[in-house]
């Protein structure tokens, strides 16, 4: 079959399968990036939909993360530690760049702190104390940071929001989260705090019809060489056909009058 694949004809069918076969898998990866897309879309779409939930009924101190805590909205209260508040550098905001303001709230109904993001300053000068007393957020609850090696840094200032490092430094008892800042009562006292929205949801599930339309693209370009096998099987079946009725074919018979005369013995006269 090798050689019936070889003939220029079957070479040339190959290679226009090869072409749709490769138009076929791009469609087939671009309809699997929709399926993704409206996955996130959907996401951003139930997020705000989701009921705001007391922090205390969706996270413990001390406790892991919960799986379906990421970005959930939940309110607290309870009062900043200022001495622990930090910065972290190297944050961009609006195509700015600048430095988160982080500062701990002491929960009531724990005692426990929670890293607090209380917004975004292009300047260290500009994060101001946060406000004293008892305050109510409402928030976007997010995991610990992963660290991050950015050298040496100045007094006052982490990598990142990393909760293993802080629960270390701060004693007591941590929540193993932090917040994005989406309501405060009161409020920042000075307006050069920007606020830090919260990021969008890593999404990992799929849109199930986009992604049924992108196995189709690609079953579409395994049918192409499939397509081209078949003709090559049939052109090839019809060559061991033809080869075999050959050999098979008895010996064409000699025409009349074609047939030696019989031996006559000498002096014998016909």
């Amino acid at each position: 079959m090798l050689q019936t694949a070889r003939q220029p004809r079957h070479l040339a069918l190959l290679a226009l399968a090869t072409v749709f076969a490769v138009v076929f898998v791009a469609l087939g990866f671009w309809q699997y990036g929709v399926a993704q897309q409206d996955a996130r879309e959907e996401a951003l779409r139930e997020g705000p939909r989701q009921p705001i939930v007391a922090l205390d009924e969706l996270v413990a101190p001390y406790e892991p993360f919960p799986s379906n805590g990421s970005l959930r909205r939940v309110t607290t209260s309870g009062t900043y530690d200022a001495d622990q508040q930090f910065l972290v550098p190297g944050r961009v905001l609006e195509g700015e760049r600048g430095y988160w303001v982080v500062a701990p709230v002491v929960v009531d109904t724990t005692g426990a702190r929670l890293p607090i993001l209380r917004g975004f300053v292009t300047d260290p000068d500009q994060a101001a104390p946060p406000p004293a007393g008892k305050v109510r957020i409402t928030g976007a609850l997010a995991p610990s940071d992963s660290p991050v090696d950015v050298g040496p840094l100045p007094p006052g200032q982490r990598g990142s929001i990393e909760v293993a490092t802080l629960i270390n430094e701060w004693g007591g008892e941590v929540y193993n989260a932090f917040l994005f800042v989406i309501a405060q009562d009161p409020a920042e006292p000075t307006s050069a705090m920007q606020p830090v929205p919260p990021p969008a949801p890593e999404v990992d599930g799929l849109d199930w019809r986009n992604l049924g339309y992108a196995l189709q693209w690609w079953v579409f370009a395994l049918f192409a060489y499939y397509l081209w096998w078949r003709s090559v099987r049939e052109d090839h079946l019809d060559e061991v056909a033809r080869q075999e009725a050959a050999h098979s074919s008895p010996p064409p018979e000699s025409p009349p009058g074609d047939h030696p005369a019989p031996d006559v013995p000498e002096g014998t006269h016909v």
